[in-house]
């Protein structure tokens, strides 16, 4: 009997012992594999490197609400989070705002993100919104003051809700909210303008050393993101007194990755050794019809128009390297922009449309008799004459549309008389350049007192639509339709945008990508190999 129950016992045991390896095994093995899961298939952790190289040129301030520098507006979006954040798509992704309704057209209700801390160990709470949002109020951020220029008055409801009042509707208001916030007790009795302090942060990163030269950052161990846990140990970021030096060190294998303007880069870093992204730019071009103008009231001239210019010779004869056409102002990457509005020029269907039309084309230039009298097409082109790029594109433009019997002469306006004339719509065509936001919205093209004086019964209807919900749904088909419709009359012509570069050294791994919002999406995967 003893012997029998030994033998249980052995067995027992041993199944125990078995199963306590397995548990072992188990565990190292999904330790092992969260720590590969960010490694390309020729790296291990044995032979990368976690330390990262980055640059500022001309530093101004490291205050995120008080720089005009575009390398501080970069790098400090790991250091200092926003409400909302955008994705690689201009998507909404909530931050330190955990939720945000609207009550009604005009109130919104922000609830705040729960257990986050500053990298001091402080509360995050609603004092430090009202706080940065007091700040920008004040007028006192060169890049965010416009973001909150209508809002009425913001209060808090309690600890972690706050409450924002606008003076009038805005479309998308949520976009607005994407500033860095400010710890209110870190700056308690200083004059924040004037401080000298490097702000604390509730980022992925903080800065650990600040020096003449350099500045260190090292992972924020209190970031409450637990999800996006960085693979680099440290970041230093050389500071440059100009961008020539900027160049000098990455052509030497000092810096990672760069943001570059200019177009000739080759010239300054060479070809070898690293890569280059190219993004479109929030400068968008385009051209925009009165259609209040008898003939361009009519869309199918509008849509011929359209069909006529070659976008591609105005980027290769007028602009080059830093440009690309473009057809739509959403169409630099947003996630609403989801219907290719490519219009490639075709001068026999737009001879055809306007025939169909009953247009002729005599003596080189299409006449219409209507109601007793003969119609020309041959319209003003209003230009700024302080443009010298847009006054060549409108020059490019009149020399097409001549070609096909469109005679167009140019109104070159100084810049005051040319802000009067888009204000006053007092114009046949117009080039226009703008900077689009970082929103859908597209209020600007075809909402009340649009640029166009377009009206159409349909297009208001999606305007309403879309500027009152969410619903993603709702917004993906409203948007293509009005894609449809923007294809059919075409009170617009998108021209072109610029492009802004991002090069970075061949030994940076990781899922590397920009738009004109973040350069440093995914960083939490980066590691140089």
């Amino acid at each position: 009997m003893n012997n029998n129950s030994n033998f249980v016992k052995y067995i027992f045991a041993i199944v125990v012992v078995f199963l306590v390896a397995c548990t072992l095994f188990v565990i190292f093995k999904s330790k092992t594999n969260t720590s590969n899961e960010n490694l390309d298939q020729t790296s291990t952790l044995n032979n990368i490197q976690t330390d990262l190289r980055l640059a500022i040129s001309e530093l101004d301030t490291i205050n995120p609400i008080l720089t005009n520098n575009r390398n501080v507006q970069e790098i400090t979006k790991i250091i200092y989070d926003p409400l909302i954040t955008l994705n690689e798509n201009y998507k909404l992704e909530y931050c330190l705002a955990e939720e945000i309704a609207k009550s009604d057209d005009l109130t919104y209700i922000v609830k705040l993100r729960k257990g986050v801390v500053w990298e001091n160990n402080t509360n995050f709470t609603v004092d430090d919104v009202i706080y940065t949002m007091e700040l920008i109020s004040s007028g006192i951020s060169p890049i965010y003051s416009e973001n909150l220029k209508q809002v009425e008055y913001f209060e808090a409801i309690d600890n972690n809700t706050l409450r924002i009042k606008l003076k009038q509707p805005v479309p998308f208001f949520e976009y607005n909210l994407t500033f860095p916030i400010m710890c209110k007790s870190y700056f308690e009795g200083e004059d924040f303008a004037t401080s000298q302090k490097a702000p604390i942060g509730t980022g992925m990163f903080k800065i650990t050393e600040f020096s003449n030269n350099i500045i260190k950052l090292i992972p924020n161990n209190n970031y409450w993101n637990t999800n996006r846990k960085p693979m680099a140990t440290q970041i230093n970021i050389n500071l440059y007194n100009s961008i020539g030096e900027c160049y000098s060190a990455f052509k030497n294998g000092e810096i990672d990755i760069l943001t570059v303007k200019i177009k000739d880069i080759e010239n300054y870093i060479g070809n070898l050794g690293y890569n280059k992204i190219e993004y479109k730019s929030r400068e968008y071009d385009f051209l925009t019809f009165n259609t209040q103008n008898e003939i361009l009231s009519n869309p199918a001239v509008r849509k011929a128009i359209s069909l006529s210019i070659d976008k591609n010779n105005i980027v290769a004869s007028c602009l080059g390297k830093g440009y690309t056409a473009s057809n739509f102002s959403l169409d630099m990457g947003n996630w609403l922009y989801t219907k290719d509005l490519n219009i490639p020029v075709d001068t026999e269907q737009a001879a055809q449309i306007l025939l169909n039309d009953g247009w002729e084309r005599t003596s080189n230039i299409w006449i219409k008799r209507a109601n007793g009298k003969t119609l020309r097409l041959e319209f003003s082109l209003t230009v700024n004459t302080n443009n010298q790029t847009r006054v060549s594109v409108a020059e490019n433009i009149k020399t097409q549309l001549s070609n096909i019997g469109i005679p167009i002469k140019i109104n070159y306006l100084s810049a005051d008389s040319y802000n009067d004339a888009i204000g006053n719509r007092n114009f046949d065509i117009a080039l226009i350049g703008i900077q689009v936001g970082y929103s859908p919205n597209l209020e600007t093209f075809f909402g009340n007192g649009n640029l166009a004086n377009y009206n159409n019964n349909e297009v208001s209807e999606i305007m309403n639509i879309v500027s009152n919900t969410t619903d993603e749904k709702t917004l993906y088909e409203k948007y293509a339709r009005l894609y449809d419709i923007y294809l059919e009359e075409a009170p617009y012509i998108g021209l072109y945008r610029n492009t802004d570069i991002l090069v970075y050294n061949q030994s940076l791994v990781g899922n590397i990508t920009a738009n004109s919002f973040n350069i440093f999406h995914n960083i939490e995967k980066w590691y140089r190999r």
